[in-house]
C-alpha cells in the first residue's frame, strides 16, 4: 500500500515537473521567438497596407540583455523597422504603390508598376549660383545641399507636402489632392464654378499651405545659423561678393502621372506631366522677372479668397513650346526683413528645429506667422492697386497709359526704408519699350516668353 502511494506521488511530481517545465519553455518561446516573430510579420503587413508608416526601433537596453532578454531577435526586429523606413524615405509618397504591390506579391521584385493618374500641385525650386558654389565648396557642397533640402523638405512637409525630387541644385515638391477631388474639380474651382463647399475648402487649405511653405522657406534660407556660416566663407565672397544663399520657387496645379521610371536595375518613383514642367520653367523665369516666386494663374484661382488678395499678377504668357495662354502671379515678400543670425547663434550649433516658426498652427499665416507677416508688412495696398491698374491698360494694349501708373510702381521701399527696384514692373516696361509702347497689331492680351 505504502508503495503504491510512493508511486502515485512520483508519477504526480513527475507530471507537475513536466508541466511547468512545459510551461517555462513555452513563455521562453513566446517572449524570445513568437511574439518577436508575430511583430515582424505585422510590420511588414503595416508596410504593405501602408509604406509611409513610421515604426519605432527599440533601443539597445543593457539592463533588459542583464535580465536574459535574447537581443538576436531584437536585432532583426530593429532591422526590418530600419529597412521599411529607409524603403520609405528614398521613394517617397509616390513611391507608395511599388512598395505595396511588392511587399504583397510573391515571387521576384518588379518594381515597374503600372503608373496611375493623380492631381496634385507641383512645386519646383532651385539653388542659386550653385555651379559657383559647387566649385567652390568642394566635398562641403554636400552638407551645403543638405542643409537647404532639411528646410526646404521640412517646411513642405509642415505644410501637407512632400518631397519628391532631388537634382543636385534643385527640389520637387508635391502637394497631392484626396482622390475624391479630380481634375475637373480643380478646374472648375479656377474658373470660380465648383459649388461643393467641402471640396472647396480642402483644395482652398491645400494651396495655401503649398504657398505658405515656399514663403516660410524664404524666410528659413536666412534664419538658418548653418546656412549664414557660408555668408563669411572668403572663397564664396571672392567668387560671388557679398554672398548668400538665395532660390527660386514655381508652383502650379494639375494632373499628372505617378508611378516608377527606369529599369529593374535602377528605378526612381516621380511625377511625369507637362504639368510637372510647367513649374519648372516658372522657376526658371523667376530670374526673369526678378522676383523669387511664380505661379500660375490655375494655381492661384484656388487659393483661398483672403490669400488670393496678397497676390498679384505680373505677365500673360505663353511658354516656349505651348500655345495655352497662362496668367503668371507673384506674392510679394521683402526676405531683408527677416534677422540675420547672430555669430553666438551661428556657433551655438542649434538645428533648424529651433529655428522654424512653423511648427505652431496658424489660422492665418499671413496675418500669424512672424516671418511672413514680417516679410510683408510693407507690401502696401495702395502698390498692389497702383501695379493691379497698371497691368489692366496693358493687357488691354493701352500700353502709353500702362508705362504712365508703372512709373508709379517701379520703385517700393524695403522693409529697411530703402527704395528698391521692383522686378515685374521692370520687366513690362522693358516689353512695352521694344516697340515704343505701342502694342502690337495681333495683340491678344499675352505675349511669348522666350527667355527662360
Amino acid at each position: 500500500k505504502l508503495q503504491s502511494v510512493l508511486n502515485i506521488a512520483k508519477t504526480i511530481f513527475v507530471c507537475i515537473v513536466l508541466l511547468v517545465g512545459a510551461l517555462l519553455f513555452s513563455k521562453d518561446a513566446n517572449e524570445l521567438v513568437l511574439r518577436p516573430i508575430e511583430r515582424m510579420v505585422l510590420k511588414v503587413q503595416a508596410m504593405a497596407a501602408n509604406p509611409l508608416t513610421k515604426f519605432s526601433i527599440r533601443p539597445h537596453d543593457k539592463e533588459l540583455e542583464s535580465e536574459g532578454e535574447q537581443l538576436e531577435t531584437r536585432m532583426l526586429e530593429n532591422s526590418i523597422a530600419r529597412i521599411c523606413s529607409l524603403l520609405s524615405v528614398g521613394f517617397g509618397e509616390a513611391g507608395t504603390e511599388i512598395i505595396a504591390e511588392n511587399m504583397k506579391r510573391s515571387g521576384e521584385i518588379n518594381p515597374m508598376i503600372p503608373g496611375r493618374k493623380v492631381v496634385a500641385i507641383f512645386g519646383f525650386c532651385d539653388i542659386r549660383q550653385f555651379t559657383d558654389s559647387t566649385e567652390v565648396l568642394q566635398e562641403e557642397v554636400m552638407e551645403y545641399v543638405n542643409t537647404i533640402g532639411k528646410i526646404v523638405h521640412m517646411e513642405a512637409h509642415l505644410y501637407g507636402g512632400s518631397a519628391n525630387k532631388n537634382i543636385g541644385d534643385a527640389f520637387l515638391l508635391v502637394w497631392k489632392f484626396p482622390p475624391n477631388i479630380t481634375k475637373r474639380d480643380v478646374d472648375l474651382a479656377s474658373e470660380g464654378l465648383l459649388k461643393d463647399e467641402e471640396k472647396l475648402l480642402l483644395l482652398e487649405q491645400i494651396a495655401d499651405g503649398a504657398l505658405v511653405s515656399f514663403l516660410a522657406v524664404m524666410a528659413g534660407l536666412r534664419r538658418s545659423a548653418k546656412l549664414s556660416s557660408y555668408k563669411s566663407n572668403k572663397k564664396l565672397n571672392k567668387r560671388m561678393p557679398n554672398f548668400q544663399t538665395q532660390m527660386g520657387f514655381g508652383l502650379h496645379v494639375g494632373w499628372a502621372i505617378e508611378g516608377a521610371i527606369g529599369s529593374e536595375y535602377k528605378v526612381d518613383a516621380s511625377y511625369l506631366s507637362p504639368n510637372v514642367n510647367i513649374s519648372a520653367r516658372l522657376e526658371a523665369a523667376t530670374k526673369q522677372f526678378e522676383t523669387p516666386l511664380l505661379f500660375t494663374g490655375q494655381f492661384a484661382n484656388i487659393l483661398s479668397e483672403s490669400t488670393r488678395t496678397k497676390c498679384r499678377q505680373i505677365d500673360h504668357v505663353t511658354l516656349k513650346g505651348s500655345e495655352q495662354p497662362l496668367r503668371l502671379y507673384t506674392c510679394d515678400v521683402d526676405i531683408e526683413a527677416i534677422p540675420m543670425p547672430t555669430q553666438e547663434e551661428i556657433l551655438s550649433g542649434r538645428t533648424y528645429e529651433d529655428e522654424t516658426n512653423s511648427l505652431q498652427l496658424y489660422e492665418n499665416p499671413f496675418l500669424e506667422h512672424p516671418d511672413i507677416a514680417l516679410m510683408r508688412k510693407r507690401v502696401s495696398e495702395e502698390f498692389l492697386n497702383d501695379f493691379h491698374r497698371a497691368f489692366q491698360k496693358y493687357e488691354r494694349g493701352e500700353w502709353n497709359e500702362a508705362r504712365t501708373l508703372l512709373h508709379k510702381t517701379r520703385k517700393r521701399v524695403s522693409y529697411n526704408g530703402e527704395e528698391i527696384e521692383d522686378g515685374p514692373t521692370k520687366s513690362l516696361l522693358a516689353v512695352m519699350e521694344r516697340t515704343n509702347y505701342r502694342a502690337p497689331s495681333d495683340w491678344n492680351g499675352f505675349r511669348v516668353l522666350t527667355e527662360k
